[in-house]
């Protein structure tokens, strides 16, 4: 009991401390204070990331938080995990459990590189960054699929970019922020730059072509345009194909292994009775 109510105690005085130095940081930032070590042997070494990049990927994988909001909350959290282990477990297990938090609490710390690899932190970005692509590219089929409808439906009639586009943000969720940048640029005349940054935050395969679309709307008569879908409906299509057979070959390759590896394991063992032993006893025989 006596180390649970010292654990507690230690989490207590870090919490203030925390609290403390945060309180310090705003009164700095407001009273505009400059504080500088004048010893010239002290040296900090540069943290291994910038909270730009750090940014720029949660804004890449769609995720809405700040850098210094991601560590608060992943403090707080660890905090109240350790005071709630601390009072839950008891005896050795307690050690082992609190091991357990601090690793997970240092495993996702917001760090780019570890060494030349990516960090933990920056594959779970990377793999929510995919499925958030993937969500893109459902929401960019259907759009493409509302602006075939809309060339069809306008085919004697004039049109406009500035109309199709915002015709499509209406059918839009996920992509509506790139369109109206898009349409935002596109009639300021800045064709490049609205290309540049729909692709951006739009970066797969299908952003890029619909992006060039987008530029060409003005361009393209109601058939062309319909062409244009369907060679990008087409292509999608075959890379959907492609990806079910290698998910199939790879569910495959699993389903043989429960197989292939007793038969490897039989092969070893022959080896070792018909080529290892009887070696090994004529060695000891000589000796």
């Amino acid at each position: 009991m006596k180390f649970n109510i010292t654990i507690l105690y230690y989490c207590f005085v870090l919490t203030l401390l925390y609290v403390a130095w945060i309180v310090f940081k705003s009164m700095r930032k407001k009273k505009n204070y400059n504080y500088a070590f004048r010893q010239p042997k002290m040296k900090f070494t540069k943290s291994n990331y910038s909270k730009e990049e750090i940014n720029i990927a949660f804004t890449d994988a769609g995720i809405n938080i700040t850098t210094d909001k991601y560590n608060n909350l992943r403090l707080i959290i660890f905090l109240t995990t350790v005071i709630l282990t601390c009072i839950s477990y008891h005896g050795n297990r307690l050690p082992i459990v609190l091991a357990l938090w601090l690793t997970a609490y240092l495993i996702s710390a917001p760090v780019i590189k570890l060494g030349k690899k990516d960090s933990p932190f920056m594959l779970v970005i990377k793999m929510i960054k995919t499925m958030q692509n993937k969500k893109k590219d459902t929401e960019i089929y259907r759009i493409l699929i509302q602006l075939k409808n809309i060339a069809i439906t306008q085919q004697d009639k004039p049109y406009s970019a500035d109309y199709t586009i915002n015709q499509l943000i209406k059918f839009s969720k996920l992509t509506r922020n790139a369109l109206i940048n898009f349409l935002m640029y596109y009639n300021l005349g800045k064709e490049d730059e609205a290309y540049k940054k729909f692709t951006k935050d739009i970066n797969t395969q299908m952003g890029n072509d619909i992006g060039m679309i987008l530029l060409k709307l003005d361009k393209l008569n109601p058939t062309e345009l319909v062409e244009q879908i369907d060679i990008i409906k087409e292509r999608n299509r075959e890379k959907h194909i492609t990806e079910k057979h290698r998910k199939q070959n790879a569910i495959s390759d699993l389903i043989y292994l429960p197989i292939i590896i007793p038969v490897f394991i039989l092969f070893l063992n022959f080896i070792m009775i018909t080529v290892w032993i009887p070696r090994i006893e004529k060695v000891i025989f000589l000796n």
